[in-house]
C-alpha cells in the first residue's frame, strides 16, 4: 500500500526516461545536454545526498550542484531535483446512499536546478553555458514533467487489484516560478491533482 505522495514519486521516477524517449520519437525537441534524469524525492524523506558516508540524523540538505554529468544510453543522471508533497485532500460522497466516495489530492511538485556551468565527463563545457544554462535546464525539466503527467492523465494502474496503489485521473495544473538569483537556483512549482473515483465503502 502506498500513500499518494509515494504514488506520484514512483510514477515520475519509473516513467521519466521513457517520457524523454517518447518525446523525441514524437517530434518534441529536448537538447542532448538536457536529457537528464533528476533526483526525484518525497519531501518527507530523511535521506541525505550531501554526506552519504556520515549522514548524521538524516534529512540534511540535498545537493543539487554538480561539476560534471555523465551520459549513459542517451540519458544523464543529474543532481537536478524534483520534490513532491501533498498540499491538500478532499473527499465527497456523490451518491444518495453514501455507498462510494471520490477522493481528490492536491499535490505540489517543485523543480530545482542550479546555474553552475557544468562540464561533460570529457571535460568539455556543456553548451549552452554562461547565463542561459539554468534557464534552459529548468525549461526542459518542466517540459518532460508536463509530457509525462499528460500521458498519464487517464490515470496510472501501478498494481492490479490494489486500489491504494492506483489513481484514475491526473490533472497537470498551475505553474509558478520560484527562483533564488543570489544562489543561482532556478525553480518552478507545479500543481498536480490526483483523483480516485467511486471508492466503495
Amino acid at each position: 500500500m502506498t500513500d499518494e505522495v509515494t504514488f506520484l514519486v514512483n510514477l515520475i521516477e519509473e516513467n521519466w526516461d521513457n517520457a524523454i524517449v517518447s518525446m523525441l520519437a514524437n517530434g518534441h525537441t529536448i537538447p542532448a545536454e538536457h536529457r537528464v534524469h533528476p533526483q526525484i524525492m518525497d519531501i518527507r524523506s530523511m535521506a541525505s545526498t550531501r554526506n552519504t558516508t556520515k549522514p548524521g540524523r538524516g534529512g540534511n540538505r540535498v545537493r543539487i550542484s554538480q561539476a560534471s554529468e555523465t551520459t549513459v544510453g542517451g540519458i544523464t543522471n543529474s543532481m537536478d531535483l524534483i520534490v513532491v508533497m501533498e498540499s491538500g485532500q478532499t473527499t465527497e460522497y456523490p451518491t444518495r446512499d453514501w455507498s462510494v466516495r471520490n477522493e481528490t489530492y492536491d499535490m505540489s511538485v517543485s523543480i530545482r536546478t542550479k546555474q553552475d556551468d557544468r562540464r561533460k565527463n570529457d571535460s568539455n563545457r556543456i553548451a549552452p553555458s554562461g547565463d542561459t544554462f539554468g534557464r534552459d535546464r529548468i525549461e526542459n525539466l518542466y517540459k518532460i514533467l508536463r509530457f509525462l503527467l499528460e500521458q498519464k492523465r487517464r490515470g496510472w494502474l501501478r498494481t492490479v487489484g490494489a486500489l491504494e496503489d492506483n489513481i484514475s485521473h491526473i490533472v497537470f495544473g498551475n505553474r509558478t516560478e520560484s527562483n533564488d538569483k543570489r544562489a543561482r537556483i532556478f525553480g518552478y512549482k507545479v500543481g498536480v491533482t490526483l483523483k480516485r473515483h467511486a471508492v466503495s465503502l
